[in-house]
């Protein structure tokens, strides 16, 4: 930490105050839980101090850049005049630790008294960074971490656990001297044919590391040799409804032995798609849910654009089933010329939100039988743009933090 100048007076940040009422609903009806949002991404950056293969910035052409401190200081006082508790999620497309004003944006979402989260690849977690998250508060920080060697992070990211290890055993032990409970401390980590045997030596690394949890997310393959690890070739079918049916009974189970002959017939279920449940809740075979509908987020975008979820951030291209998908981007508005309360009360986006939560798409992930899948465009039941039939993240395959 530079000693000529605190970084307690560096990080102090004006948020511009606007009004930010929110309006009479209209049209569409708004259910319980849906008067606001309940998380923010905020995309500080598309800028990375990596290039890694399973990089999504490798399939888009239009050009990214950074969040201005202007566009910034909108996208806070924003948030914080929503009604309700809401996290902001500093994560996107880039890296937000190479944002030049990273440290000055989480101090200033905490003195907004939100929950501040943040994804990283913490190549950049130095001294002087886990100094400033630590005594700052920061809430949670998820870092990505795909494998414990070069071999199992091959086509993924450009490090593996030996690089960010030593890091994270400096941010534990910093946590731990001052006495402090945050940052909470994950890992985020993708699954591939080559490196899911690692997650079980990585699981057992936590109490050296300090970290309390790890989400598993599936690969999204951005070339065609990237499709070839994926875990997912013959996935059981999402069911286009939870209702349990003579056609596909529910079958509710108890907890069980992992270890004695029911996982393997429970797992001969899950293969042919049954309905499955466990203590209340579902657990496999239900119908596809967008938690970023169903659970109040959006996403903003660098330059102020919001989306209903990262996907749509930016146009680009993935594989499934063998064929390259086309996504169009789409967006509900942008902070730069309307409030954010504003924009989720809109007529268009309550729209979207209420499609998306009936599910109203053609069940494109079950079926690829037709070139109309190729993109987000529109599909056979007449579902205009953005179709979501086929969305990784509403059929469970992917998830984010």
């Amino acid at each position: 930490m530079k000693q000529d100048l605190d970084w307690r007076e560096r990080f102090r940040f004006p948020c511009p105050g606007e009004p930010a009422g929110l309006p009479e609903p209209e049209g569409v009806a708004l259910l319980a839980g849906d008067v606001s949002p309940r998380k923010v991404y905020v995309e500080l950056t598309t800028e990375c101090n990596m290039n890694c293969g399973m990089c999504v910035r490798h399939t888009w052409d239009s050009p990214g850049g950074v969040m201005s401190r202007e566009t910034f200081g909108r996208v806070l006082t924003q948030i914080a005049d929503l009604p309700g508790a809401a996290a902001v999620n500093f994560s996107g497309y880039g890296e937000p630790m190479s944002h030049p004003h990273f440290l000055e944006f989480v101090s200033a979402a905490k003195r907004a008294g939100l929950i501040v989260e943040t994804v990283t690849n913490g190549a950049l977690l130095d001294d002087e960074a886990i100094d400033g998250i630590v005594e700052l508060g920061l809430d949670r920080l998820v870092v990505s971490v795909d494998g414990l060697t070069a071999d199992s992070c091959q086509m993924l990211h450009a490090g593996s656990f030996a690089d960010v290890g030593p890091r994270l055993r400096r941010l534990y032990h910093v946590r731990l001297s001052r006495g402090q409970s945050r940052p909470e401390v994950a890992l985020e980590f993708v699954a591939t044919k080559r490196n899911i045997h690692e997650l079980p030596k990585l699981k057992a690394l936590s109490l050296a590391y300090g970290f309390s949890g790890i989400l598993v997310t599936n690969l999204i393959p951005h070339t065609r040799q990237q499709a070839e690890q994926i875990l997912y070739d013959r996935y059981a079918t999402a069911r286009r409804s939870s209702r349990a049916s003579p056609a596909n009974p529910c079958v509710d189970l108890p907890l069980m032995d992992g270890g004695s002959s029911a996982a393997e017939v429970i797992d001969r279920l899950r293969r042919t798609g049954t309905y499955l449940r466990s203590g209340g809740t579902d657990a496999f075979g239900a119908a596809p849910r967008c938690r970023f509908v169903t659970e109040g987020r959006l996403a903003v975008r660098w330059d102020g654009s919001v989306s209903p979820c990262l996907p749509l951030m930016h146009s680009h291209r993935y594989y499934f089933r063998d064929k390259p998908r086309e996504i169009r981007c789409y967006h509900v508005g942008t902070v730069d010329e309307t409030p954010l309360s504003e924009i989720w009360l809109g007529a268009e986006y309550r729209a979207f939100r209420d499609r998306v939560r009936r599910f109203d798409f053609s069940p494109c992930i079950d079926c690829g039988g037709c070139d109309l899948r190729l993109t987000n465009e529109a599909d056979c039941s007449g579902s205009q743009f953005p179709r979501c039939g086929e969305c990784l993240w509403a059929a469970g395959l992917v998830q984010c933090p």
